[in-house]
């Protein structure tokens, strides 16, 4: 009799299928409108209100069935979703976990939101975008993730997101785009800014936004050689808006809008034996002058532009406007601009409100950066001439030494050590040797120390910084 009976209990619990396991699940899910969060219905919309309060997760909770939903999630602890997180959420259809510290999005996360068009990911610290990180967002059509970390897209991120149209990924990390990656997406309004982007192959990229209606482009450093020019002539060819796209390098072209360059400009003709090959983009093989001949010796200063800059539309502001009013497009930013704070023994200049600070501080008899100031809110660039600086520097995200007449002598061994200690994406471009005529043209992390500075003298202590640097950066100092 009592083995009957122990049968009889295993085959009631074999028995459930998995729709009823998930069943029982759901019926043990606290209603989340009664237990923690606020809830208002507008327009027949359910606004769910759980910002700041202390969520690590959310899948013991379920929004109210049959009500069309927008779940407010910002200012929680949602460091990482789990498979499933919002399996309880079928019917929400504007999902928002800004200020989470998010860092991770595992497979399945985002599982039943089959409803969902609009998710906002912004102000966290996501690195990656991997191929399956928006699976089940088939209906998606607005996704923000600005202001992250992201350094990385792999190819089919958004593959099945055929419906988005609006996509911010502004101020990340991004140094470029994958091959296709809007292949099958119909974007009309795409924000960039604020990267690390030096070109946009046209192949692969531009030629899958055709349909664009706005594409934001500005605060990158562009390369403005001859790999921009598929860029420069995609441009010349629309009549939407996309921003300032101002050459950081080549120093001769440094600061120059893009629309006031000629093609002559990125891809200038050299003397005779240094035939210069077009871009790869075989849309534009005809990047080059016609008037081109080798052998020809021509002056090698490109001229000047012959025409005046493209006039584009106006761009969308960088405001923040009130999170409960979601239009067709809403604002890109999600933070407002930063006041402009300048030390006060320095001399500071900014072309926009929106660059950030150039900051000159040279020959202040400074002995360290906590005399800067009050403390420049967002800097760009920062000018220094005094010793014992560079162990200072501790809060930079980046810093760029490129385009200086660096003396490759004992003064400058400081700098190499110091820079070999610091992270490879903390010093970015390479260093070039201009003097003395040894060294000229070679690149200073190719040198030994010995044959830099050979003197005895080189095991004495040396003082970091003694060189004038020119820092290019993007973070606040440490308080």
């Amino acid at each position: 009799m009592l083995s009957g009976v122990l049968l009889l209990s295993v085959l009631t619990v074999t028995s459930l299928s998995p729709s009823e396991t998930e069943s029982r699940k759901t019926s043990a899910s606290k209603d989340i409108c009664k237990t923690r969060c606020a809830c208002e219905e507008r327009e027949n919309i359910l606004n769910i209100n759980c910002e700041n309060k202390g969520f690590t997760t959310v899948s013991q909770f379920q929004a109210p069935p049959n009500k069309i939903s927008q779940l407010f999630l910002n200012g929680n602890f949602l460091s990482r979703l789990s498979a499933n997180e919002f399996v309880n959420y079928v019917n929400v259809t504007s999902l928002h976990l800004g200020n989470n510290g998010l860092q991770e999005i595992r497979t399945g996360a985002f599982n039943g939101l089959r409803f969902l068009k609009r998710l906002h990911l912004n102000n966290n610290n996501l690195e990656v975008i991997k191929e399956d990180t928006f699976a089940g967002l088939e209906s998606l059509e607005y996704l923000q993730a600005d202001y992250n970390y992201i350094s990385a897209i792999e190819p089919g991120a958004f593959s099945k997101l055929n419906k988005l149209k609006v996509l911010i990924l502004n101020d990340n990390l991004l140094l470029s785009l994958p091959p296709n990656i809007f292949r099958f997406v119909l974007l009309t309004h795409l924000d960039l800014r604020g990267n690390r982007l030096k070109m946009l192959p046209f192949a692969g990229v531009l030629e899958h936004i055709g349909g664009i209606m706005e594409i934001q482009l500005e605060e990158n450093p562009w390369n403005c050689t001859c790999d921009l020019i598929p860029l420069k002539s995609w441009l010349d060819t629309i009549s939407v808006f996309v921003g300032d796209i101002v050459c950081e390098t080549p120093f001769r072209l440094h600061g120059k809008d893009i629309t006031q360059l000629i093609k002559q400009d990125l891809c200038p003709r050299r003397n005779a034996g240094e035939r210069v090959h077009p871009p790869s983009d075989s849309h534009f093989q005809g990047a080059l002058p016609p008037t081109y001949h080798p052998g020809i010796i021509t002056p090698t200063r490109a001229p000047k532009a012959s025409r005046p800059p493209k006039m584009r539309y106006r761009p969308t502001p960088r405001i923040t406007k009130d999170k409960h009013v979601f239009g067709p497009i809403m604002v890109y930013q999600t933070r407002s601009p930063v006041p402009m704070l300048c030390p006060s023994v320095c001399v500071c200049t900014s072309q926009n409100p929106d660059s950030g600070l150039n900051i000159n501080c040279q020959e202040r008899k400074l002995h360290n950066i906590s005399e800067l100031n009050p403390k420049p809110s967002y800097p760009k660039k920062l000018h220094l001439t005094v010793k014992g600086v560079l162990d200072q520097l501790s809060a930079f995200i980046q810093i760029d030494l490129q385009e200086n007449p660096w003396d490759c002598t004992c003064d400058i061994v400081a700098l190499k050590n110091w820079m070999e200690l610091s992270s490879t994406s903390v010093v970015v471009n390479e260093i070039t040797c201009d003097s003395p005529s040894k060294h000229a043209g070679r690149l200073l992390r190719s040198l030994r120390n010995e044959a830099i500075c050979p003197e005895p003298t080189l095991s004495a202590p040396l003082n970091p910084g003694s060189t004038p640097l020119s820092y290019t950066l993007r973070s606040h100092f440490q308080s």
